[in-house]
């Protein structure tokens, strides 16, 4: 708040909470403290960017009136909300008894008025508002400091449940994958069996690919013929014989 003017200005500075596409207003205070009628008029470097409502008026002794100065929406964000340069100007004159009811180009005219008191303010622009946080379903008072070291035991409970459950069912899946193997090694121990004796009786076979069951017969065979041409030729001869000597 400036002492020099005839006005009591505030706030000091014009915050505004930057938002992309949205108008953002800030009110501006203007106390009268003297017992005489002030006129104000509001300024500003940048015009196109902000609308003041009202921009000039007046205000009556040991009165107040509001200012409502709105920055007008911005399509985009500028390269810094610590370097705003924009500025507020507000002059004030006091009035007689027999001055205009109404504010006056004249009367703000630095060569008719030699008394102008102005106040300066600075702009302050804001970052945008955080979104609020989620808050879960069923939540409805936060937590007491007696219990934030505490969870929720119920959810816990339900958690170890679960984690019971799936080793349960791991065990499971490990015994019946152990049971397969089991299958599987006594299948390859049978063949395995069973190709050793095809092999062992194929070891047994004869050179040539007959059978001991098939030389045997053939010794037999052997054995007959011999014995029946050592028997059959001696007759034969003797026979001969005795028709010979007829």
């Amino acid at each position: 708040m400036a002492e020099s003017n005839w006005l009591a200005v505030a706030p000091t500075e014009l915050k505004f909470r930057f938002e992309l596409r949205k108008n953002v207003p800030c009110t501006l205070t203007l106390q009268n403290p003297t017992g005489e009628r002030v006129a104000f008029k509001v300024k500003t470097t940048s015009p196109k960017k902000y609308c003041v409502r009202p921009s000039s008026g007046i205000v009556e002794p040991g009165s107040s009136k509001e200012v409502q100065v709105i920055m007008q929406a911005q399509r985009e964000y500028p390269p810094s909300l610590a370097d705003c340069k924009d500025k507020f100007l507000v002059q004030c004159v006091k009035l007689g008894a027999n001055d205009a009811k109404e504010v006056t180009p004249d009367m703000f005219d630095a060569a008719k008025q030699k008394d102008i008191r102005q106040t300066k303010l600075r702009v302050v622009l804001l970052g945008p508002p955080k979104p609020p946080s989620p808050v879960p379903e069923g939540v409805e008072e936060p937590a007491s400091p007696a219990t934030l070291g505490y969870r929720d035991t119920t959810s816990a409970g339900t958690a170890g449940t679960a984690l019971r459950d799936q080793l349960g069912a791991a065990q499971e899946d490990k015994a019946e994958i152990r049971k397969r193997l089991e299958l599987l090694e006594d299948r390859s121990a049978a063949g395995g069996a069973r190709s050793g004796a095809a092999q062992q009786q194929q070891r047994a076979a004869a050179p040539g690919g007959f059978s001991v069951l098939h030389l045997v017969l053939v010794a037999i065979l052997a054995f007959l013929v011999g014995h029946f041409a050592n028997v059959a030729v001696p007759l034969v001869t003797d026979k001969l014989n005795q028709l010979k000597q007829h």
